[in-house]
């Protein structure tokens, strides 16, 4: 999951955080079209918002087809402007990010939610939210609530790894024989490991440049690259077993791209996700691998490479243990297979 304050500014001592209503209607059309990056309010009615604040979007349930409120987004309140001398002002909210999917009324996260500021009675939602729209929460709550939801910053593809293109001044970048070194930021993804280590990793004379021009994905095929020669350095550094590049010796089917060792001579099957976005979170996975990874016999390791700059030859890696399963990861259905009857 992505965290939100990895995509918020660092907040302050006392920071402010601020749940806005969006939906509302008038003549049957809704009065907020930009529900993203702006909000309107009078300041006679409600003048608690500063610049500064931390923003949560909410949808009420008047205003869902399922009368269930939603909490789907947020952002940051960069400035307010006075719009007439009746006190309307609007707030022009940036570092936007959705919730994908969207915190909803019923589920165990928010019924169970213990609120630090507010006291809901058991089993409904009556008499919680300000009529008016606006509520304010403490910080403490906004951190709790956020820490087990996946974010995304509005701009970003959910499935932004699919932008499988390299311009072809990336393509000559990295095929000249001059360029510098990739330097790569590795992350685990472990409680006992949580550090982040800098290697640097030269990538440039051992990458299939067929192999990448032919792929339909190129920036998979390329992270691939870079992560089978981080395992060739590290068997080559530790007198292991060379690894074996999997999905070009044997074909895409076996559900992971790289076999390797390790120091026990332990067979490894890894699995390479590889992204231009600068978040780690949010990648796809088909069914076959989730099946490979529960394969008990092989450790199954994810290297997710990602915020990959090719001009400035750097990217991270944030390396995940399997196997993929619902209580080890948050998994979503992004499409279906039709068959007719």
């Amino acid at each position: 999951m992505q965290d939100v304050f990895k995509i918020l500014p660092e907040a302050t001592e006392d920071q402010k955080v601020f749940i806005f209503d969006y939906g509302k209607k008038e003549n049957g059309e809704l009065k907020y079209k930009d529900d993203i990056t702006s909000y309107e309010w009078n300041t006679k009615r409600f003048n608690k918002v500063e610049v500064g604040a931390f923003i949560l979007s909410r949808i009420p349930g008047k205003n869902t087809k399922d009368r269930k409120f939603e909490i789907y987004g947020g952002g940051y309140v960069e400035k307010i402007e006075t719009i007439d001398d009746k006190g309307n002002v609007v707030a022009t909210i940036s570092h936007a990010f959705t919730i994908n999917p969207p915190i909803k009324q019923g589920e165990a996260l928010i019924e169970n939610f213990v609120w630090e500021n507010k006291k809901k009675k058991e089993g409904t939602w009556e008499h919680f939210w300000n009529q008016y729209g606006m509520n304010t929460i403490t910080f403490s709550d906004f951190k709790n609530l956020m820490k087990n939801v996946r974010c995304v910053p509005v701009g970003t593809p959910l499935n932004s790894f699919r932008d499988s293109d390299l311009l072809e001044e990336e393509i000559e970048e990295l095929q000249n024989p001059s360029s510098k070194d990739f330097e790569i930021i590795c992350k685990k993804n472990d409680a006992v490991d949580n550090k982040k280590d800098k290697q640097t990793v030269k990538i440039i004379k051992k990458i299939d440049w067929k192999k990448v021009q032919d792929s339909k994905d190129k920036i998979g095929a390329l992270g691939e690259e870079i992560v089978f020669d981080i395992l060739t350095q590290e068997a080559e550094k530790n007198n292991l077993k060379k690894p074996i590049h999997v999905s070009k010796e044997e074909g895409d089917g076996v559900g992971y791209d790289i076999r390797a060792w390790d120091k026990d001579d332990k067979e490894l099957h890894i699995e390479v996700k590889a992204s231009k976005e600068k978040y780690s979170d949010g990648f796809e996975i088909t069914r076959n691998e989730i099946e490979a990874s529960k394969n008990k016999d092989y450790p199954y390791i994810i290297y997710r490479v990602y915020n990959l700059d090719i001009k400035n030859k750097n990217c991270s890696i944030e390396i995940y243990s399997g196997p993929v399963t619902d209580e080890t990861f948050k998994l979503e259905s992004t499409k279906f297979i039709v068959y007719k009857k």
